[in-house]
């Protein structure tokens, strides 16, 4: 999955708490020393915590092509620090490399403090020419990131290092999120970043980062290519005794192995090689989750439901040329994606219907219109695009030429569901021919605009950020968000009048307007969705009562769990004498 490139309110755990720092003086800045514990008072420090993925990265690197994805994220999170962050339960700024901030009475000057404390993995101290360096790489062209240009350089003047502990940045307009945004940027070290080229860079990071100040670091001979990759935490991490880390990142070792089939990640899972195993695959939850090491509570199995913001995802359509440039055939699509049988006989009515373009939230237009499948209107809407006759094979013609697509996809699991929907088309005479091709050659393809048609998902945000998704700007331009090449003048001008707007119930208007107006063009034949993790892993692990955070998921598990040496031994104990285990309860809805 890739992550949505908004420079997003991730809730950053790798939080300081406030300090009077020698030569300074606080007055007038604001900081925030007393938010609730994040993490467990009752979380223990060791061992290895062993997940995997389902296809190795095509890049480690923070920015640049193929920089966006969900999987090397999580490792960024737990490598770089930002100068703030939101407190997952409060949504209130809590400091980060910065222990205090203020903002100008015009909103548009922002100054951070960094913490005295904070230091590189060298040793060396963190100051405000990291911050300087950091935004001068990110607004660099020839790192090939068209959208780190766009919201960086688009949105601030150069960062200045007032002194060595205080930047200042001045925004280019007013805009609710740019402090959040900047606050946000994850910090990188000046002694790298300035001496880089952008086609060094892009060269030589591949498969290294440069270094960080979070509390876990990617050491030399930890990646081995196409098949693992491993994090080390550090003892060494300046902020390992601040009270937001307090419970947080216990694992000595993170490792995620390399694994191309799902069936066989399972398989692995149930032996023991893998820790833990989130169930994305509704027929095996309802049906494949009931043997022997799960009923004796060995292996514990949990849906945990959060407030997590949910994302969108679907058949996104290449509205650049034929047959996707005619919104008829679009919508045509969007009637023959057969959703209700997909839900009801695959996946077992786990998901609901995405409706929306910002599902499961307040910023959800609930007047969209309910597109479920049904034939007889798309075949009005193909024979309005002039898809009227069909030839003696069953397809579509037109102007001498069938109706024929191709769907590339790289997650082999999915084939499944494709061939499922690749039933339906045919019944309307459409051939969708299917075709299985290596992630990161997908990958590739889909940021050239190299495709016809792709199966996407998108994370979720807090705070929506529209126009990194449907900016004409990036319609036209590679490696970006806007996939379909979508182009609105309104929703350009609403994306505008959004970023000025303080008052919340004006915001969720104007997204509100956005989502409908995105929804008529219909760039996306939406798909499903859900807001719970099923997680089975291991009964060798402690974990906060909540489980995961407030807005969080699984991913939380790697941060905030802990590897419990009693129960550690009670498992293996139990297992070496066909023994019994305590088995919980199955839904838990901590944050209800």
């Amino acid at each position: 999955m890739l992550k949505n490139r908004m420079i997003c309110p991730v809730i950053f755990f790798l939080l300081a708490a406030p300090a009077f720092p020698q030569g300074f003086d606080p007055a007038g800045w604001e900081t925030s020393g007393n938010y609730p514990l994040i993490g467990s008072t009752k979380a223990k420090k060791g061992g290895t915590l062993r997940y995997f993925w389902s296809s190795f990265p095509p890049t480690l690197r923070t920015e640049g092509p193929n920089s966006n994805l969900s999987t090397t994220s999580e490792l960024h999170g737990l490598i770089y620090e930002s100068l703030v962050g939101l407190h997952p339960e409060t949504l209130e700024y809590m400091p980060g490399l910065a222990d205090y901030w203020k903002t100008s009475p015009d909103k548009r000057t922002f100054y951070f403090h960094i913490n005295p404390k904070a230091r590189w993995s060298d040793g060396s101290p963190v100051t405000a020419k990291d911050v300087v360096a950091t935004w001068k790489f990110r607004v660099r062209k020839d790192i090939k990131d068209p959208y780190s240009v766009m919201i960086w350089d688009g949105s601030f003047e150069q960062p200045v290092a007032v002194s060595p502990d205080v930047v200042s940045v001045r925004t280019k307009k007013v805009h609710w999120r740019l402090f959040l945004y900047f606050g946000g940027m994850q910090i990188y070290p000046a002694k790298e970043m300035s001496k880089l080229t952008g086609e060094k860079y892009l060269e030589e990071y591949n498969w290294k980062l440069q270094m960080g100040t979070g509390p876990y670091e990617l050491k030399k001979g930890d990646v081995t290519n196409q098949q693992s990759v491993t994090l080390t935490r550090r003892k060494d991490y300046w902020g390992k005794d601040e009270r937001g880390s307090a419970g947080l990142y216990n694992f000595d070792k993170l490792n995620w192995q390399v694994i191309l089939d799902e069936e066989l990640a399972f398989e692995k899972f149930k032996k023991g090689e893998l820790d833990y195993y989130v169930v994305s695959k509704a027929q095996r939850w309802a049906e494949e989750v009931a043997f022997d090491k799960i009923k004796k509570g060995w292996i514990q199995k949990r849906k945990i439901f959060t407030n997590t913001p949910q994302g969108f995802g679907g058949f996104v359509f290449n509205m650049r040329k034929p047959p996707f440039d005619d919104r008829n055939v679009r919508k045509a699509f969007a009637y023959l994606f057969n959703r209700e049988r997909l839900i009801e006989k695959l996946f077992f009515n786990e998901y609901s219907f995405i409706d929306s373009y910002f599902p499961g939230g307040i910023w959800t237009n609930p007047d969209n219109p309910r597109i479920r499948y049904n034939p007889r209107m798309a075949r009005l809407l193909l024979e309005r695009a002039g898809w009227k006759t069909r030839n003696k094979d069953g397809w579509l013609e037109k102007d001498g030429k069938i109706f024929e697509i191709t769907l590339e996809y790289g997650v082999p699991s999915f084939g499944r569901i494709h061939k499922v929907i690749q039933e339906d088309y045919k019944r309307a005479g459409i051939k969708m021919n299917l075709k299985l091709l290596d992630y990161s050659t997908l990958l590739k393809k889909v940021g050239e605009r190299n495709f016809t048609i792709h199966f996407q998902n998108w994370g979720g945000l807090l705070f929506p950020n529209p126009v990194s998704s449907w900016g004409a700007e990036l319609a036209d331009a590679t490696n970006n968000n806007n996939l379909p090449g979508f182009k609105n003048a309104e929703v350009d001008a609403l994306c505008k009048k959004y970023d000025l707007t303080e008052n919340r119930e004006e915001q969720k208007r104007i997204i509100r307007r956005i989502d409908e107006l995105i929804f008529r063009a219909h760039p996306y034949a939406l798909a499903w969705g859900s807001n719970f993790s099923r997680v089975l892993y291991f009964n060798k692990f402690g974990h906060p009562e909540k489980y995961v955070s407030k807005i969080g998921d699984y991913r939380d598990i790697k941060t905030m769990w802990w590897l419990d040496p009693q129960k550690d031994k009670a498992l293996a104990g139990a297992m070496a004498g066909d023994g019994e285990l305590p088995v919980g309860e199955t839904d838990q809805r901590p944050w209800n």
